[in-house]
């Protein structure tokens, strides 16, 4: 291998498990500043410590020529791109790529503590297909026996961090608490400015009974094996690195630009009323992988708008093909999940909720009835699902739904996961008039709008509530009782009212709605 070519694969493990080890935003903050661009600032660090000599090691993979390994022998190294949290580099011989490999390895775990760094390498041939394949088969081996190391635990005369478990080896000043090293190297990358908003209890409308937050996490839909299908057939380096490069930065620039007029919406709908308040804060923005922290009041409010903004959006645009074309088929969309938990609710139990939520949001989305065409291979629409957070064990979602949400007739409460429509589908594909049932403005936002609108029926509504656990005919009972008394109810499926109800006191649909 000394004299050929190679190409690395780089995937940082653990990286979820670890931003949300911890139930201290500061660090989760912090965690997430700090492996953003793990990868890339670790190169950076091994280049400089080196002193080798930029031009020829090259990772400014978003600017620079993509031809220029291919067609300049003088360039050692240079990252072709880094998307889906992998980075992929081309080396010129084995004692650089061995080089690099194991300086990146200790930068890894020095700054991190305890993330491991999991590389696979091949020889590079003539075809990027085959060597895609190749490294990416040899990745899935070498996870599958790489052992988790983990750093020396605390001897049993050694107090420890009650998240990690790790010895508590450092004084935080401003905080006047001992922590984990972990944990130090965490909170060194929150910067000072941000400091309102690592607090949780600055987000909520107010300490008590209204103090509930929300954790959203939004995730692509098939983005893998779409990606996987806009590869197919290019074997040629120049061909198959420019498609990926414009692929990554596509998903990158435009889920970027999603959460950054979402939060100039939620600004126009909220800001002035809580111009002192937090109303959001980022956790990670890294291609289609969205995670925040919001006031609970926006959260449906705010997904819905993000998720519309995806739907306008494409993930890559082939010039031989018309606008109209493009979008059939490279048109986007994602899932979302929600979880509404309240300031001293451990954090990374109500991460994994919203994680819960947004795969069960993709159940729904890839059933084959609910794609375009009733296909299996057709195009998804975006769906939202959310769960009230009012003991730790809901982190099981489906377990802790079959235990709380059952009626005595063995129907469920839930109607839920919602569909959220664009106009940008209409006229390309059918996925709205296949999910009118499950429109979150036809339905769920129906229901909001009525039992929030009238104040003096709101007992008779949290009665409501209370009586789905009974089965639909005590529902229909009651149903009968409150058109007797004239109170307003939503021309909507009764079974869809369970959900509004749940969520009426803690939920805002925007002035404009």
């Amino acid at each position: 291998m000394d004299k050929t070519s190679l190409l690395a694969m780089y995937d940082v493990r653990g990286i979820q498990n670890y931003i949300f080890k911890t139930n201290k935003v500061r660090e989760i903050i912090g965690a997430s500043e700090l492996v953003e661009n793990i990868i890339l600032n670790g190169l950076n660090y091994v280049i400089k410590s080196n002193n080798w000599d930029k031009t020829i090691y090259l990772t400014d993979w978003e600017n620079d020529d993509a031809e220029a390994f291919l067609n300049n022998d003088n360039i050692r190294m240079q990252v072709l791109f880094i998307g889906g949290g992998n980075a992929y580099v081309l080396f010129r011989d084995a004692e650089i790529c061995q080089k690099v490999n194991r300086a990146l390895g200790k930068y890894v775990l020095e700054n991190t503590y305890s993330l491991n760094l999991a590389v696979s390498v091949v020889n590079k041939t003539d075809d990027y297909s085959k060597d895609y394949k190749n490294i990416n088969l040899k990745m899935m081996d070498i996870k599958s026996k790489m052992p988790k190391s983990m750093p020396m635990g605390a001897f049993p005369f050694m107090d420890t961090d009650h998240s990690t478990g790790y010895p508590l080896s450092k004084y935080d000043h401003a905080t006047k608490d001992y922590i984990s090293t972990e944990s130090e190297l965490k909170r060194k990358h929150v910067v000072a400015e941000d400091e309102v908003a690592k607090i949780l209890d600055n987000m909520v409308t107010q300490k008590g009974d209204n103090s509930f937050l929300a954790v959203v996490h939004i995730d692509g839909n098939s983005m893998g094996n779409r990606i996987k299908g806009i590869m197919e057939g290019k074997t040629e380096y120049v061909d198959a690195i420019r498609t990926m490069r414009i692929i990554s930065k596509t998903l990158k620039n435009e889920f970027n630009c999603c959460y950054e007029n979402m939060c100039k919406k939620i600004d126009e709908e909220f800001g002035e009323a809580n111009s002192k308040k937090a109303m959001y804060r980022k956790i990670i923005v890294a291609g289609d992988d969205i995670t925040f922290i919001c006031n609970a009041k926006i959260a449906v409010f705010a997904v819905t708008e993000f998720l519309k903004l995806v739907a306008e959006r494409n993930m890559y645009a082939d010039d031989k093909l018309t606008d109209e074309d493009n979008r059939k088929k490279y048109a986007m969309s994602a899932c979302a999940g929600i979880a509404f938990f309240k300031s001293h609710f451990p954090f990374s139990d109500a991460y994994e909720v919203a994680e819960a939520c947004c795969s069960n949001a993709k159940k729904q989305a890839k059933k084959a009835e609910n794609r375009h065409d009733g296909k299996t291979d057709g195009m998804i629409g975006c769906y939202l699902d959310y769960q009230l957070c009012t003991h730790i064990k809901a982190t099981d979602l489906e377990e802790y739904r079959y235990r709380n949400y059952a009626m005595a007739d063995g129907k469920s409460m839930i109607y839920r996961p919602y569909y959220v429509s664009s106009t940008s589908y209409d006229g390309l594909f059918d996925i709205n008039e296949r999910n009118r049932n499950w429109d979150i403005e036809k339905v769920l936002w129906e229901n909001i709008k009525v039992f929030s609108d009238d104040e003096e029926s709101r007992s008779k509504y949290k009665k409501l509530r209370n009586t789905f656990s009974f089965g639909l005919n005590k529902v229909d009972e009651e149903v009968v009782f409150l058109n007797s008394r004239k109170t307003k109810l939503p021309d909507t499926p009764k079974g869809s009212w369970y959900d509004a109800l749940e969520i009426v006191d803690i939920c805002e649909l925007g002035g404009k709605r």
